[in-house]
């Protein structure tokens, strides 16, 4: 028989939307309690669900025990912090990118997941998303042969929805933390650690990177190019590009959704293969929810008891690293090696 998991919520901002749609969709899945330090925002969450709702999440786990997972949607510079928590706790979590601010609280969450033994996952859901998934398949298959450069892209209108702390360069750094971080990841899902990094950026009014182009060289020889943007004006859709430039064949991915990454309803998605001498390529990309499969495979790890290996707690480390490198190459004006 099926187990249901018991899933809270910590954290009822934005993108915690698309988490709840997420347990919502799936059999094994229930939402159980849903916390956030204003009642009101929590209290709204929670009633679409009808489950109790709290402002403090230490209370929440200690009034509802039979909690199996976290998924903490939560400003960036306390996801350390509640990881320890959920830990303390012995809950298994799903955290959302980026994995933390700084380097030292990255390597903070590595130490108490390793210490607890925690069932852990950093919610980079671009490993799930339909054609991104099916790139890292052709880079896996040897589709692409030599890899000459690859570009990714994400750019939107500000996404402001009474989330300040996401445009302080401390608390949440704009663009460059928030929708880079994506792509950044993509890329070492690909190739694996970046060997350096060198960034044009201009920061807005926010005092935020919030237009970034970061270019990186990876230790097989790949090399890539990540662009982000909170500054497109209004109406411009929130558009991912991604387009591989290999010896054999070359891919673009085109992706444009609403305002923002929950408004996916009638998104336009085009995959299109070129190879010299054949006629283009339009590939028929699978439609799903990637947070539902996400969701799904962090389910499914817990239910292995063991960690999942699509999205690996190192690996989510090592993009701290290279955003950071990439922030302070933007600082300096200068090439910084990671290795």
């Amino acid at each position: 028989m099926m187990k249901t998991y018991a899933v809270a919520i910590i954290g009822a901002g934005m993108i915690s939307k698309s988490h709840i749609a997420a347990i919502n969709n799936l059999p094994n899945a229930k939402c159980v309690a849903i916390t956030d330090i204003i009642h009101e925002k929590a209290q709204a969450a929670a009633q679409k669900v009808n489950c109790p709702c709290f402002t403090d999440a230490k209370e929440m786990l200690e009034k509802v025990p039979e909690i199996d997972v976290c998924i903490l949607s939560l400003p960036t510079y306390i996801h350390s912090d509640y990881v320890s928590l959920c830990a303390e706790y012995g809950k298994a979590t799903l955290c959302e990118k980026p994995l933390e601010m700084t380097v030292e609280k990255a390597e903070r969450i590595r130490s108490v997941v390793q210490k607890t033994g925690i069932i852990y996952m950093t919610a980079q859901v671009v490993r799930f998303w339909t054609g991104y998934r099916e790139i890292k398949e052709m880079m896996k298959n040897g589709e692409f042969g030599d890899i000459y450069m690859s570009y990714f892209s994400r750019c939107s209108e500000p996404q402001k929805w009474g989330n300040d702390w996401l445009f302080d360069p401390v608390t949440g750094g704009g663009a460059m933390y928030d929708m880079l971080v994506h792509d950044i990841d993509f890329m070492n899902y690909l190739y694996g650690p970046a060997e350096s990094v060198y960034t044009v950026a201009t920061k807005s009014d926010t005092n935020c990177y919030n237009n970034v182009f970061a270019s990186l060289i990876y230790s097989g020889g790949a090399k890539g190019v990540a662009e982000t943007s909170f500054t497109m004006k209004t109406g411009y859709p929130f558009t991912m590009t991604a387009k591989i430039m290999g010896s054999k064949a070359t891919a673009e991915y085109i992706y444009s959704a609403g305002y923002d990454i929950n408004q996916r309803n009638g998104a336009i998605a085009v995959l299109k293969l070129f190879r010299d001498g054949k006629t283009p390529e339009i590939i028929n990309v699978e439609q799903y929810d990637a947070y539902t499969k996400q969701l799904a495979y962090f389910l499914d790890c817990v239910d292995r008891g063991v960690q999942p290996d699509i999205v690996t707690l190192d690996q989510s480390v090592e993009v701290i690293r290279t955003i950071d490198a990439i922030r302070r190459s933007a600082d300096t004006n200068s090439i910084i090696r990671l290795r």
